[in-house]
């Protein structure tokens, strides 16, 4: 295809966007603590509780505070995960140093030998083997623009109720994570102790009285003490500040060359009975697979269930590599991820589901046309107004034996309440929320293409390619004038703005984006994509 119907093709992009009768959702604002460059990668990870709707109110940027993850290099296997490629035998692919990242990218994400290879460079060469050296500086977190007081590989999982941080840091050479609390992190105890993951805090009236609940998992060295990549985790509560590590649901550490692992991500206090509280995550059945599950208490958090693991998947227990849910709001309802072991419609699909009944919890898909067959996704959050945030295939071609798909933020309800975002009852992409003159910001700056919080104010913390020049055109895919950096945005809600006002962003042809012409910007999504691809 010729250059010339590239530029056509862009024009009349441009030509439909000024005719589109818009109006923004969302200003964009943002916010890089060490500014922006191509050497490095800042991410928004989490955002304060807000009382007050945004949607309703007049806010800002100041509105609610964000956590923001600055990367200098590749983490290897994510600092988040408690196994290595969230795989119960994980460890045999660190094993084999740049050999087994290479594997497993042949192997589980499908690309091409090329582009595993250059896979395989970013992640273990110029990431994961920094940190076997002793670099720990990968990861530097940030609160409202102040780096926390932890100075290695540093992650944060969600902001608690008094504004304090909470996630988990790198130890020096004795634990590659710790869990912390604003600046105290957790004290290991026992001899076969490794590592902490904290993934939420929260002070709920469990029986009446206020009790701090801290969610997450303990790895121990309890396998094969002369080899601590071989290890197991489990699911794990501490509350005021004493853990209690939950036995997994198969009631077995091992199986082959599989070890069992599990962790806690969010907690709930049951709205209509003050003694029950439900927790959710994943936890490893009787064949030491990794599986979404709910947690129960019914005496306040003194003692708990193994975990129900979620059912009625549509695809076989054996045709999973991994199922996890990932956060739960007061309404009940969870959202999750779980990523296929074969091939689905051109990819090794990671897909979004979601629960809405915690005592029996049942598979249900996301809906709306974004979320088409065999897309990959990664959950963000869910607010108390069933809004969700995440993460989506934009793109739709084949990756297997391909190039990755590049995506983009998503929002969508899964429920009808008052204060929920006004998005006409679909699934949007972020990008075309931040379409229109309205904005007090120039969103054109910015394309969304990871969400990963949002609270009940609807405020979002999110990543998103930054073109300093503007793009070329208002279009969803259009491509960047100049150099683009990947950076942390807030998007805040504008007061008054409603479904009507939506209108969906262009789009440049299909076979141009195929084209030379939108080679930058794939080189860009794959750039970013290797800085925290999913599972």
């Amino acid at each position: 295809m010729s250059s010339k119907i590239f530029k056509i093709s862009a024009v009349a992009a441009t030509v439909a966007a000024s005719f589109a009768v818009n109006a923004a959702l969302y200003n964009v604002y943002l916010e890089d603590p060490e500014g922006t460059s191509s050497s490095i990668q800042s991410y928004g990870v989490a955002v304060t509780d807000e009382s007050t709707s945004c949607w309703g109110s007049s806010c800002s940027d100041a509105t609610s505070k964000m956590a923001v993850e600055v990367k200098r290099y590749r983490e290897g296997f994510s600092y988040r995960d408690e196994a290595p490629f969230f795989l119960p035998f994980g460890w045999q692919y660190l094993d084999d140093n740049y050999d087994g990242f290479r594997s497993y990218c042949y192997r589980y994400l499908g690309y091409t030998d090329t582009l595993c290879e250059n896979w395989a460079t970013a992640q273990y060469t110029n990431g994961y083997q920094k940190e076997q050296s002793g670099n720990y500086a990968g990861s530097i977190a940030y609160l409202d623009g102040v780096q926390l007081s932890f100075s290695e590989n540093t992650v944060v999982n969600a902001i608690n109720g008094a504004g304090d941080p909470v996630g988990n840091a790198r130890n020096g050479g004795t634990n590659r994570n710790l869990g912390f609390i604003d600046t105290t992190s957790d004290t290991p105890s026992g001899g076969d102790f490794l590592s902490s993951h904290y993934s939420t805090s929260k002070t709920l009236a469990a029986g009446g009285t206020n009790t701090i609940f801290t969610t997450g998992s303990i790895t121990r060295n309890n396998v094969d003490t002369s080899n601590t990549l071989i290890y197991t985790s489990k699911p794990t509560i501490w509350v005021t500040g004493i853990s209690t590590e939950l036995n997994w649901q198969g009631n077995k550490s091992a199986s082959g060359d599989s070890r069992a692992q599990g962790s806690i991500q969010d907690i709930i206090l049951d709205p209509s009975v003050n003694t029950t509280l439900y927790a959710v995550g994943y936890t490893s059945d009787s064949d030491v697979r990794l599986k979404a599950a709910v947690f129960k208490s019914t005496d306040s958090g003194s003692t708990w269930s193994n975990g129900s693991l979620v059912q009625s998947f549509p695809y076989g227990s054996s045709e999973y590599a991994n199922q996890t849910l990932k956060a739960v709001n007061d309404n009940k309802i969870a959202i999750g991820e779980a990523k296929l072991n074969e091939v689905l419609n051109g990819a090794y699909a990671n897909t979004l589901f979601y629960v809405n009944n915690l005592d029996s919890p049942t598979y249900k898909a996301f809906s709306g046309s974004i979320f088409f067959n065999g897309a990959n996704g990664k959950a963000g959050n869910i607010n108390n107004n069933n809004d969700v945030v995440g993460t989506i295939d934009f793109e739709t071609h084949k990756e297997t034996d391909g190039k990755p798909r590049a995506q983009r933020g998503f929002i969508a309800n899964l429920g009808t309440v008052t204060d929920s975002a006004p998005i006409g009852g679909s699934a949007r992409y972020l990008d075309d929320l931040t379409y229109g003159s309205n904005a007090s910001t120039n969103n054109n700056l910015y394309r969304i293409i990871e969400a990963a919080d949002i609270n009940d104010a609807g405020v979002i913390a999110a990543t998103a390619y930054y073109c300093p020049n503007g793009y070329n055109s208002e279009a969803i895919d259009a491509s960047c004038s100049g150099s683009s950096s990947l950076v942390a945005v807030k998007l805040v809600p504008i007061n008054g703005a409603t479904a009507s006002n939506i209108e969906t962003r262009p789009v440049e042809t299909a076979k141009v984006e195929r084209q030379g012409g939108t080679l930058g910007f794939f080189a860009l999504t794959l750039l970013g994509l290797l800085g925290f691809r999913r599972k």
